[in-house]
């Protein structure tokens, strides 16, 4: 029973940051003052302290071990809220300039950049430290706790990695996929399934095996529409063939790293792959703008001009 509870509350806690991570996404997507810069940056750090205060608590369980902990996630909440102060005096600083006077922009790709860096780290904390919570990962780096490459590719295999940045890429398709080429919304559309279809991550030998043949048929069905647009000759830009092609290049890994997980129980590789599969998925989603135009009939990003508050979820 007590289990269960320990289960019910963390898969709560997981949905909301997943939600939260995902509307970051969103109000990335399309951020252009450094007021909404730093409010998106704001949320993800303040996430990653929560996060780290855990770890910082396993690593000396106990009183101190708590105090360590809350001490060191108001640090980086409160440096992320000094983001947000910066970024308030630029913005006012460029409404008060002179009518003729360009505003304050952002640099797009330190931007994105940092986007993609926090929604990877904070999804592995996510992972880490639950997998704490939950014992499903032993405490400690050293002889009695995990190596680091274990803890690492446990925490990225768990579930409380994997499902959630499943339901992140849905999340954040619902609310971007209309702002992206059509040509790139079969391969978008993949991910999420392809990032649930993970064997080591639950210990039933069914759950395996059905995810293994369901995994291997999604990369084949992706590959198959590359495939198609190549003979077809689709007028894909450069933005989107290098998606596309990154996406085909984790499917190698993860497909490597099944192999090897069937063969020797080795799941380094196959973490790797459901990382760079998160990567590539998330620089897709955070600059929409990179692939206007990339279609014929291909949209064009909303531009959040004048706008004083980042869009919400709709």
């Amino acid at each position: 029973m007590t289990s269960i509870l320990v289960w019910a509350v963390l898969s709560f806690f997981a949905v909301g940051m997943t939600l939260i991570s995902a509307i970051s996404v969103k109000w990335a997507a399309f951020a252009d003052g450094p007021l909404r810069a730093s409010v998106v940056q704001f949320l993800l750090l303040m996430m990653a302290g929560m996060f780290v205060g855990v770890l910082v608590y396993f690593s000396a369980p106990g009183v101190s071990g708590v105090t360590a902990g809350l001490w060191v996630a108001t640090g980086i909440m409160s440096a992320s809220v000094f983001l947000v102060f910066v970024g308030f005096l630029r913005e006012l600083r460029g409404r008060n300039a002179s009518a003729g006077a360009r505003p304050p922009q952002v640099h797009r790709a330190g931007f994105v950049f940092s986007v993609v860096l926090l929604v990877v780290l904070n999804e592995f904390l996510m992972g880490w430290s639950f997998g704490l919570l939950s014992g499903q990962i032993a405490p400690g780096l050293g002889p009695r706790g995990s190596g680091l490459v274990s803890t690492w590719s446990a925490a990225v295999t768990s579930p409380w990695f994997v499902f959630p940045m499943a339901l992140e890429m849905l999340l954040t398709l619902r609310w971007l996929l209309h702002a992206l080429p059509p040509s790139m919304a079969k391969f978008l559309l993949l991910q999420p399934a392809v990032m649930v279809c993970s064997p080591p991550t639950l210990g039933a030998r069914g759950w395996a095996v059905a995810t293994a043949l369901g995994g291997s048929a999604l990369m084949a069905v992706g590959i198959a529409y590359y495939l198609r647009a190549v003979f077809r000759n689709e007028p894909w830009s450069r933005s989107v063939t290098r998606y596309v092609t990154a996406l085909l290049l984790t499917f190698g890994v993860m497909a490597g790293g099944l192999y090897l997980w069937v063969v020797g129980a080795d799941p380094e590789a196959f973490a790797l792959a459901l990382l760079l599969q998160m990567v590539v998925f998330l620089y897709a989603v955070t600059d929409p703008r990179r692939f206007a135009g990339a279609d014929p009939d291909a949209p064009t990003p909303p531009l959040p001009a004048g706008a004083t508050s980042p869009p919400g979820p709709s």
